[in-house]
């Protein structure tokens, strides 16, 4: 029988082809005219539509016929005729050996006998008699042969078929009522390249499996460089014949049989663009890498780096250092996904090279500071400061001296620890760690004891100030101290230091001040006035 394309709506591959369905050739009989009916044992053999006309000139002739066992009447132009009448039996046979059984699809065949097959459906049951679907019989282009299509199976699944007439009752299919739904196959493919010459620019190849079956087999020759050079082809006797439409990308041929994937095999025979990995440096904000070119010409390519929702990000970079092409960009956003991508310039949809990755997180570092070979007393002024940074990530330090902003440093590692040796022992300070403009750990330490104002032998009057200052671990001939006007522009004025009974205690005082007036006490590093000890300010009285 020939066959036609029955494809299921719901998947682009599905490629299950069927009997071909001719037109039902059953026809109702104009009003007043009979079937033929067969009588065996009957005195009435057959009453046939040409001896049923003369029955409109007989108006009185009844029309009905009874059909069983028991004894009957058939009235016809002879008259009534008394005998026995055989009940006709209505015959449906499953044709398992004609049926066309798939992976997930089934027509099943029947030969139907003494019955309309509009009045019948075919009951899908599992193995417990649980309905899973029916069909309706459709008539084929053989006699009394008619056929139901099952969709959406299981693979190698056991079904078992029951014929339902429209009054409920089951009608018999005999003992070979069942079919089983076909394995999921793995097809081996093998590559003919003999048509296949690069040099002469000739790109054929033929992709050949074994299908002795004749299985309708789908086959989809994927460019990966861009899929709007993907090819197809429907085949049975295995063979899929491809011109490759652009050698500079690799191939993969998939071969799907109802919608299942049942083979697949690729072909490259191109040196395509790769990432060197030791160059791969991908940051916070940023992106860096070095490409080798394979075949690729660099006057061809367009290079951008995507967002997730297509857009192309700004300040992306390229440059070539002999064979090598590099890329970098430093305005992406943490923790974000991103695409590398290199296309043709000419082809917006041909890509090259595609890279996704993912900026990384802003982390925040715990900072632990080895303080053992810190000694004042010595003047050893040694800190180690750790940090957990097994990426090895390139991290700008800034140590701030918040009593002399003029000892201020920096320093640029890639490990785990960072060695500092303090400027001078007699100040607070801060470590701040920064990754690509971002703050990523802070830490506030000093070693030494401060110096501050005794605040209950301060005293301030209109003219006057007087004040002890503890020294803390600053040594007495390190310092100096001044007065001077805070909100006006006035004289500096150096405060005579005078010893305590108790040794890291100084007495400061001032005459002759302005009343009312702002001031600011400062005591100072006398070998180096931009270290700022101390700083008071204070007001004299009305």
């Amino acid at each position: 029988m020939s066959q036609i394309n029955d494809y299921n709506s719901n998947n682009e591959f599905n490629n299950f082809l069927v009997e071909e369905i001719i037109a039902s050739k059953e026809k109702s009989h104009e009003t007043g005219e009979y079937n033929e009916i067969q009588i065996e044992n009957g005195l009435i053999v057959k009453v046939s539509e040409e001896e049923s006309s003369s029955s409109e000139e007989e108006s009185s002739t009844s029309k009905v016929i009874s059909f069983g066992s028991s004894i009957g009447m058939v009235a016809g132009v002879g008259g009534i005729v008394i005998g026995t009448i055989t009940s006709v039996t209505t015959s449906l046979l499953f044709l398992n050996t004609q049926s066309i059984i798939g992976i997930s699809q089934a027509q099943c065949f029947f030969q139907l006998s003494n019955a309309n097959y509009q009045e019948l459906n075919i009951h899908l049951e599992d193995e417990n008699g649980n309905l899973l679907q029916y069909a309706d019989l459709f008539p084929t282009d053989l006699d009394n042969q008619y056929v139901a299509q099952f969709y959406d199976l299981s693979p190698s699944s056991t079904y078992y078929l029951k014929g339902i007439d429209d009054n409920g009752k089951e009608v018999s299919l005999g003992e070979n009522n069942y079919f089983t739904t076909l394995d999921i196959p793995n097809y081996d493919i093998s590559v003919d390249t003999s048509n296949y010459n690069k040099t002469l620019n000739q790109y054929d190849l033929t992709f050949t499996i074994d299908n002795p079956n004749n299985y309708h087999i789908d086959g989809l020759l994927i460019c990966e460089n861009d899929e709007t050079l993907n090819q197809h082809l429907l085949k049975t006797d295995g063979v899929y014949n491809f011109t490759l439409p652009n050698i500079l990308s690799s191939y993969r041929l998939e071969l799907y049989q109802e919608d299942y994937l049942v083979g697949q095999t690729t072909f490259t025979d191109y040196e395509k663009m790769s990432i060197i990995d030791e160059t791969l440096e991908i940051g916070i904000s940023s992106f860096y890498a070095g490409l080798n070119f394979g075949e690729i010409n660099f006057e061809n390519i367009d290079i951008s780096i995507i967002t997730s929702d297509g857009n192309k990000v700004n300040g992306v970079e390229a440059g070539l250092d002999g064979y090598v092409l590099y890329v970098m960009c430093y305005s992406l956003a943490p923790n974000t996904d991103y695409t590398l991508k290199i296309s043709d310039i000419n082809r917006e949809t041909f890509t090259y090279f595609s890279y996704p990755f993912k900026t990384i997180s802003v982390p925040n570092f715990t900072i632990n500071i080895d303080d053992s070979n810190f000694d004042i007393a010595s003047g050893v002024y040694d800190l180690t400061f750790t940090i957990d940074n097994p990426n090895e990530y390139f991290i700008d330090a800034y140590l701030t001296c918040l009593n002399d902003e003029t000892l201020n440093d920096y320093y640029y590692f890639y490990s785990d620890s960072l060695n500092i040796t303090l400027p001078t022992p007699y100040s607070m300070y801060r470590l701040d760690l920064n990754l690509e403009g971002h703050n990523v750990g802070s830490t506030d330490f000093s070693y030494y004891t401060p110096m501050s104002v005794v605040l209950d032998t301060l005293v301030i009057d209109s003219t006057s100030f007087e004040t002890q200052v503890d020294l803390g671990d600053v040594p007495l001939e390190n310092v100096s101290a001044f007065i001077y006007p805070n909100d006006i522009i006035g004289d500096e004025l150096q405060l005579e230091i005078l010893p305590s009974d108790i040794g890291s205690l100084i007495y400061l005082r001032m005459d002759q001040l302005l009343n009312n007036t702002s001031y600011v006490l400062e005591i100072r590093d006398n070998q180096r006035p931009t270290l700022v000890y101390l700083s008071y300010q204070f007001t004299t009285l009305a």
